[in-house]
Order: C-alpha cells, then structure tokens, then sequence
C-alpha cells in the first residue's frame, strides 16, 4: 500500500479560501484530485441570510449535510423541513432538494457527497 505524504492530505483552515457563490460561499476541502485519490466531495458552505440555492439532483451520488450554525429550511422532492445546528439530512441520489436561508444570520453547513467528482443538475435542466 502506497501511504501518500501527509500534508498533501491535510485542508488546514478550512474555509478560509472559500469561493463566492450566488448564495454565499463553498470551501471544498476535498473532491476529485485534490487530494490525490479522494473518493468523496466534501466542502463547507456558508448560506448568507435570504440566500438559498437552486434546486437541484445529484444524479451520481448522495449527499449528507449537517448544519453547524443558524437554521434552514432543506426540501427533499416536494417535502421540507427546519434544519438547526446539529441536525443532519441525507439526500438520496437523484431526489430534488435545496437549501434556503430565510434568517437573518449566515448558516454554515458541512456538506459530503459520496463521490469525489459529485454532479450537481439543476432541476430546471433535468
């Protein structure tokens, strides 16, 4: 078994660099390449207040989001529900789902998707 140096498998500071996004901003501590060999998508996301994303699928893997602070309605299909920080929600593979900020706080979530090159479709697109 080849052991890859560490610090090429260390995120330090994590979302620090994060890049912007219609809804906030992502820092994506792993995904496809980087590091090497990773086998999931992994990234934390800050929500600003009255920002949401696009509902969307992931038609090649599920993604797992767990709330670190603030609070957030998440749909999944045609069914929503109040995240607060600690709750986590699996969304299956394929089910159309989004996250909205209607607070007046950021929240921040940890995401992880169950594939390193996770695809993300518009529902509008499908």
């Amino acid at each position: 078994m080849d052991i890859p140096p560490i610090d090429q498998q260390v995120r330090r500071n994590v979302g620090a660099d994060a890049e912007k996004t219609d809804f906030g901003a992502v820092q994506w501590a792993a995904r496809e390449g980087d590091p090497p060999g990773a086998e999931q998508t992994i990234g934390l996301a800050t929500f600003e207040a009255g920002k949401s994303n696009v509902e969307h699928v992931h038609p090649n893997c599920e993604e797992v989001v767990y709330v670190l602070e603030g609070e957030v309605r998440h749909t999944l299909g045609v069914q929503e529900t109040v995240l607060r920080a600690g709750d986590l929600i699996v969304v299956p593979r394929n089910v159309p789902h989004r996250l909205i900020n209607n607070g007046a706080a950021p929240v921040r979530v940890y995401i992880v998707f169950s594939s390193a090159d996770r695809r993300f479709v518009p529902t509008a697109a499908r």
